[in-house]
């Protein structure tokens, strides 16, 4: 019974780890090849089967450890083919998105489905109530979904991003009121962000909306980051609140942190300081995630140094619209575009190009635009040339030893981009600037980054 149980607990966390690292869960899958549109669908199913199987174990009910053994096999499967296209280190998505593909993870997965598969001649299973461990585990994963992705009631407001507080508005937005300008790109979080903000039009608060195809020097102007975007505009035309939003209260979020912050002014222009300090109350929660933000910029080794790239050029740049301190590792075409085993890509388009930036086909050989295999002088076809991993290519140039430990996300023109730290244990970065942790493990810091393109939609 001791060993059924173990199984279920083991199954159980796997679940819950994954429900809890939807974003990170979602990537690997589409790491392991898995089309993006598909990507959310085959999470969710797999966070149901190992909840349900671990229901099942718990319970004792005598087709569980079979079930187990085939969909654990069936993983350590996807492994193998993996490990076999030269994938180690890849995301495995075993426990979340945090675990790295390796031999040893597809020896604990194989080890793990043999041991469901002995679990009938261990001993009998449990006999607990089926429906009570259903309603366990299905609960456990509920609360790992609503811990996993709760939404901040407040806006995301940065020092270095967007317009500075107390500056002229840079889009002069017209009326003599408090105002809102709402920059979206078209995403799918952009249109429920717009839907709020009909709701506060409908209520009387002007809001001016900038879209970033069609309004490219608007963006420019506000040194907006990405989309959704929001800036409050003072009766007096200074920007007095601004941030990231991803809802509606976060959006609401952002007006009211500039009435207050008008109130106030407005008190401390009469003197009155009991006032001040009421209204101060109003924006206590957005300079604690001023701070949080501020924080975490500093965390993930991506401090921004407030130059914007025009968002029709955002494209170029891996962090989709910001150039950090943290620079790109070097890479045969310029920007360090990887695939999902961390081979060079080339960033327009994708297509694999090998050390010396050369378009190859999948057997290595280098060809032109024409798509004819490129040749000398007298027609011999070139020699192929080595293809290697962009952060390993990195210790070869710098002499360092590297390795990739961890990984952040952003919403890119519709689609996750992980940007993926190549780590070492040098002071300094790859600019010269003094390394930060970032998601990089033990002594290990950023050196460099590179980013990988996922399909999966956001």
């Amino acid at each position: 019974m001791t060993a059924w149980l173990a199984a279920a607990l083991v199954l159980l966390a796997a679940a819950v780890l994954k429900a809890a690292d939807r974003t990170g869960a979602t990537v690997a899958l589409s790491g392991h090849g898995v089309p993006g549109r598909l990507a959310t669908p085959v999470w969710a199913a797999v966070v149901m089967a190992e909840a349900g199987l671990a229901a099942a174990l718990a319970a004792g009910l005598g087709w569980a450890p079979g079930a187990a053994t085939v969909l654990l096999a069936a993983f350590a499967v996807a492994q193998t083919a993996m490990l076999l296209r030269g994938g180690a280190g890849a995301p495995c998505g075993c426990f979340g998105g945090r675990g790295r593909l390796s031999t040893g993870s597809l020896g604990r997965t194989a080890a793990f489905a043999a041991f469901c598969a002995l679990l009938p001649v261990l001993g009998d299973g449990p006999s607990l109530p089926a429906t009570a461990c259903a309603a366990v585990a299905a609960a456990a994963v509920v609360l790992a979904l609503r811990r996993a992705g709760p939404v901040p009631a407040g806006a995301l407001e940065l020092e270095g991003e967007g317009p500075p507080l107390g500056a002229a508005d840079p889009l002069a937005l017209p009326g003599d009121g408090l105002r809102l300008a709402l920059f979206t790109s078209g995403c799918r979080l952009c249109r429920r962000v717009e839907a709020a903000a009909d709701v506060l039009a409908a209520h009387g608060v002007p809001v001016h909306r900038f879209d970033e195809r069609h309004d490219v020097a608007a963006w420019a102007a506000a040194a907006v980051p990405g989309a959704p975007y929001a800036v409050a505009v003072a009766p007096d035309g200074t920007v007095i609140a601004k941030g990231t939003v991803n809802s509606a209260p976060q959006l609401e979020s952002v007006l009211a942190a500039g009435e207050a912050r008008w109130a106030a002014g407005q008190a401390r222009a009469r003197g009155d300081e009991a006032a001040t300090d009421d209204a101060g109350h109003g924006t206590s929660r957005r300079s604690f995630l001023s701070r949080v933000g501020a924080a975490a910029a500093t965390v993930t080794g991506a401090g921004a140094v407030g130059a914007l790239v025009r968002p029709g050029d955002a494209h170029a740049y891996h962090f989709c619209g910001h150039i950090y301190t943290t620079d790109g590792c070097p890479h045969p075409t310029g920007l360090p575009r990887i695939d999902r085993d961390g081979f060079p890509l080339r960033a327009e388009d994708g297509v694999p190009v090998d050390d010396l930036g050369r378009v190859i086909d999948r057997l290595g050989r280098p060809f032109g635009e024409d798509g004819a295999l490129l040749a000398d002088a007298e027609g011999r076809p070139l020699p192929i040339a080595p293809r290697t991993r962009v952060c390993q290519a990195t210790a070869r140039d710098f002499g360092l030893t590297t390795q990739i430990d961890g990984a952040w996300f952003r919403c890119c023109h519709g689609r996750v981009r992980k940007l993926v730290d190549c780590c070492s244990t040098s002071d300094r970065r790859i600019n010269g600037d003094a390394s930060l942790q970032g998601y990089c493990y033990k002594d290990r810091k950023v050196f460099c980054v590179m980013y990988f393109q996922t399909s999966v939609p956001c």
